[in-house]
């Protein structure tokens, strides 16, 4: 009886195994039969489906963002009941499929209506059939992309100006690719999905690969991921591979040249899009062949890691530096850049140096001792991308606390974000109580001068940003507590010059700031104080409410001290006093201009 089942067993194993194999051959021959037409700018390209299959891997797909499997399973759930989670920073919106049109925005906001038009969402299912292989998921995503493709069935068809832009347009081509991607994983691929799907990747296509839709921009370089990467799974057609690959290649290293600056720095004048783009060049890149790939070009790029370490504060997150967010040097991160055995001895708690660079424009001084103390200083100028009004300005972290702060953006909207670009946001100077407005081809911004004794490290910029005036500022921080701010305007027209006024933000921690006639003190937790001193005559000093932005969306109160005087200079102290200190600087003055303080038990002065 043993035996007999034993036999039994076997035949039904074997017959399984054969009803597999037939399947998959069945599979294969309707892969092998089924031609992909791709039509971009009137040129028709037959590819092979089987082809295709067999390099389009769902994880090879480049990532638009970062996933977190549960969180997203979450969002999946939801739109799986008709609310669409378009973007993680927004609140799911109800929209039953049957009742899309493609131009809804209930946010009334640019980044909702391009993660919209991406299919962002779409991805969100995307990710979760390949991480939980609930088919639902996988259906319901098939039909928003058909629901997509039938409503926008050429170029000349658009819901919304970002149907057809090149970030939307980029993001789209790689989510509908996560679409078949999965489908070619099913039994009995629905083949009549993947031609329309490819179908719409044709117009994607034609709009990325001409010159007009492509700009020295991260966008652009999106666009290239997608197109690369389309390149390398169709690559079984030599004649659509040349068609997409060549151009691409080339002109995406001229991008990333541009992009990048020769120290390292990408040119978006924020700290979270220098992290984006490197991540983004380092995907780019690794669909170019290597002999595609100049030497030069590549010590340009290992550069950025040099930037990194720059940027970096001694608590291991970053400045919020023009549209950034909190960034936070983590393993995960360094990784990112390559285990650069100096960001892993960061890490790991190594002091880095004051670096201060004339090509980027950027000063960081620090401390060494325990007290830890940072000062970044930021005067570049490259163009109007992710840049804030903020030459001239700094920051100041001591202590572990962030004592001066940058502002963030809060997203590319029209509330909140015109105020926290502006230069009233930042802490440098205003003229005339005005804002400037960048985009001329005069205006620049730079560092110009710098010293250091073991003391004391003086960093001078200076921007014309301003029509015909050239705003000065001079920063001395004496080591480790005190900042010594001489701010001055100059100008072929005297006249223009009328008020001249500097603005401090404070760290969210501060909890109480107390004003008198011509100081503030601003205390934070820890016993920490820091005290703004004005030092020329007739100075106005007030203190203000406003707020920051560290997470998109999202905004916190802090306080905001303003000086202000009819005239075109301004001599201004910030004191930080805490018993933490070892060492710290006191009894400062300015007199018959000089810097005067007390150290050690020491008198010292400064010229000015």
């Amino acid at each position: 009886m043993k035996k007999i089942y034993c036999l039994l067993l076997t035949t039904i194993v074997l017959l399984t195994s054969c009803s597999s194999n037939i399947s998959d051959d069945r599979k294969i021959e309707k892969l092998k039969d089924t031609s992909i037409e791709i039509e971009p700018d009137s040129t028709s390209y037959s590819l092979s489906l089987y082809d295709i299959s067999k390099d389009l891997h769902f994880e090879d797909i480049p990532r638009t963002v970062p996933y977190d499997t549960i969180k997203n399973k979450r969002f999946a759930d939801l739109i799986m009941k008709d609310s669409i989670v378009v973007l993680h920073s927004f609140k799911p919106y109800y929209l039953p499929i049957d009742k899309i049109t493609w131009t809804e925005n209930p946010e009334k906001n640019n980044t909702w209506q391009n993660y919209y038009e991406a299919l962002f969402f779409v991805s969100i299912l995307n990710h979760a059939y390949h991480d939980f292989r609930k088919i639902e998921y996988h259906e319901k995503a098939k039909k928003y992309t058909l629901n997509y493709i039938e409503k926008h069935p050429s170029l000349d068809k658009k819901t919304s100006e970002y149907t057809w832009y090149d970030h939307a347009v980029a993001f789209r081509t790689l989510h509908i690719l996560q679409t078949i991607a999965n489908e070619l994983e099913q039994k009995d691929p629905d083949t009549n999905f993947i031609k329309n799907a490819f179908d719409h990747i044709s117009l994607n296509v034609s709009f990325m690969t001409k010159p007009e839709n492509y700009r020295a921009h991260n966008h652009s370089l999106m666009m290239d991921r997608s197109l690369l990467y389309l390149a390398k799974i169709t690559n079984a057609n030599p004649t659509f591979y040349e068609y997409i690959y060549y151009p691409t290649a080339t002109r995406t290293i001229e991008n990333i040249d541009k992009v990048i600056d020769p120290t390292g720095l990408a040119r978006e004048h924020s700290t979270t899009y220098h992290i984006f783009n490197h991540n983004l060049n380092k995907g780019i890149l690794s669909l170019i062949e290597e002999e595609d790939i100049n030497p030069a070009f590549k010590l340009k790029i290992l550069r950025k890691n040099d930037v990194l370490l720059q940027l970096v504060k001694p608590d291991l997150t970053f400045p919020l530096w023009g549209d950034s967010q909190t960034e936070i040097l983590n393993t995960r991160q360094a990784n990112d850049f390559g285990n650069d055995q100096r960001v892993l001895d960061v890490l790991g708690g190594k002091r880095l140096p004051s670096m201060v660079n004339f090509e980027n424009n950027i000063a960081t001084l620090r401390t060494q001792q325990d007290d830890s103390s940072y000062v970044a200083l930021f005067a570049n100028y490259y163009s109007r991308t992710h840049k804030h009004n903020d030459d001239l300005s700094f920051i100041f972290q001591t202590l572990g606390v962030d004592i001066l702060t940058d502002q963030g953006y809060y997203g590319y909207e029209k509330e909140y974000r015109p105020f926290l670009m502006s230069v009233f946001a930042h802490n440098t100077i205003a003229i005339n109580n005005k804002d400037y407005w960048a985009g001329k081809k005069e205006q620049y911004s730079k560092l110009t001068g710098y010293s250091k004794s073991d003391d004391v490290e003086i960093v001078s910029g200076e921007h014309g940003m301003y029509d015909s005036i050239t705003v000065k500022r001079k920063l001395y921080y004496i080591k480790p507590n005190v900042i010594i701010l001489q701010d001055w305007a100059e100008s072929e027209y005297p006249n223009l010059i009328k008020i001249i006024s500097q603005q401090f933000n404070f760290g969210e921690q501060a909890t109480e700031a107390q004003v008198s006639e011509n100081s503030v003190i601003i205390t934070f937790p820890k016993n920490i104080t820091a005290t703004v001193k004005s030092f020329t005559e007739n100075d106005k000093i007030t203190l203000e409410e406003s707020y920051r932005s560290r997470i998109q969306y999202s905004k916190v109160p802090i306080y905001q001290v303003k000086v202000q005087k009819a005239s075109n200079k301004l001599i201004t102290v910030i004191e930080v006093q805490s018993p933490a200190y070892k060492s710290p600087v006191s009894n400062i003055s300015i007199q018959e201009g000089k810097i005067k303080y007390e150290k050690d038990g020491e008198k010292n002065f400064i010229g000015l």
